[in-house]
């Protein structure tokens, strides 16, 4: 199987083996680079040269896979705060700014505990309850994060949304990376990815998304994020690709017999992204929440109709494959036939 057949909508989840993985920590760039051949198909079915951009999480060549963030199942929480906690170090450096990892992880991180605001909350996932723990242990009185020895509340307030659509999910991880370079936690339901795997995959950290535009402008240009071309913000003059995007998973429930497992934080690219979304993401009724952290104040409801009109323009997978193996066939198919909302030229 191809990389690229895992993003078309008729895609199966693998029931063969477990999906390889990656211990976190350590790049010294974007963990991913656009697939040259990909692009040369893109430049036939857009008849110009495509524009990519990877938006990427803050501090994402810093070491995740730490002895906290591995403490329990699904600490997606204590991977918030750790990288919350780089934030902070990086803001008053020499020293001045410290992150209590110990302290943060006794506190109790929304983790195994952090479902719907229910009672009792169900267990395993991200959810709007887990951001509101999060905002309680950031605050000053927790310890968890000081300045020259004294503790202070961080910048940055823990958001929540609801978003059914991936691919609208995808363009606010990318937005949220390029106005505030947050990560953005995802909800998954519960399901294991393949018969022979011991572990369910519960919830995502998106870490690197890369779109592409037809034409020269980059998609935060082409989409007008930046509000400054009187056009409607996140409007789009391009056609959009979702090249790629880069996750760490966190681990569901797992049982007694695999509790040693070394790793219950890894990174698996898109393939498993979108195949566990499209199987568990609605599949019990229920929405997928989505955790950020923007600046206090931050209306969100608006920053997700930005994401939707731009999510508009995103050419499905399906659509977009099918168009390739027109052109690569010579045929005279062009994106603007078949794309909805495209331009012709």
């Amino acid at each position: 199987m191809s990389r690229r057949e895992p993003l078309q909508d008729d895609c199966e989840i693998p029931k063969q083996s477990c999906p390889p993985f990656t211990n976190p920590g350590g790049p010294t760039g974007p963990i991913h680079v656009p697939d040259p051949d990909f692009i040369k198909d893109l430049e036939k079915v857009f008849k110009t040269t495509p524009t990519c951009h990877t938006y990427s999480m803050s501090n994402l060549d810093e070491n995740y896979d730490t002895d906290q963030v591995d403490s329990t199942f699904m600490n997606w929480g204590m991977h918030a705060l750790q990288w919350k906690g780089y934030n902070h170090i990086a803001k008053y450096p020499g020293g001045e700014g410290t992150f209590d990892a110990d302290l943060a992880n006794a506190l109790g991180p929304p983790g195994e505990d952090s479902g719907a605001s229910s009672t009792p909350p169900s267990p395993n996932h991200v959810s709007c309850h887990g951001a509101e723990r999060l905002d309680e242990l950031e605050q000053a009185s927790s310890g968890i994060f000081k300045i020259n020895g004294i503790a202070t509340d961080p910048t940055g307030t823990w958001n929540c949304l609801e978003e059914p659509d991936p691919f609208s999910a995808a363009v606010l991880g990318a937005m949220n990376m390029f106005y505030w370079n947050t990560p953005t936690y995802v909800d998954l339901r519960e399901g294991s990815l393949c018969t022979d795997c011991d572990w369910s995959i519960n919830a995502v950290v998106m870490k690197e998304v890369t779109l592409c535009a037809d034409g020269p402008e980059p998609p935060h240009v082409a989409c007008n994020w930046e509000d400054n071309s009187g056009a409607e913000v996140g409007s789009c003059e391009a056609t959009l690709v979702l090249e790629h995007i880069v996750c760490g998973f966190f681990h569901g429930r797992l049982p007694p017999h695999s509790i040693s497992y070394p790793n219950h934080y890894f990174e698996i690219e898109d393939f498993f992204y979108y195949g566990s979304w499209s199987a568990y993401g609605g599949a019990s009724g229920t929405t997928p929440e989505l955790v950020f952290d923007p600046p206090a104040g931050t209306d969100v409801a608006a920053l997700q109709k930005r994401a939707h009109l731009t999510a508009s323009k995103v050419l499905d997978p399906s659509k977009l494959a099918s168009m390739i193996e027109r052109a690569n066939s010579d045929t005279k198919g062009s994106i603007f036939d078949a794309a909805p909302g495209g331009k012709k030229k």
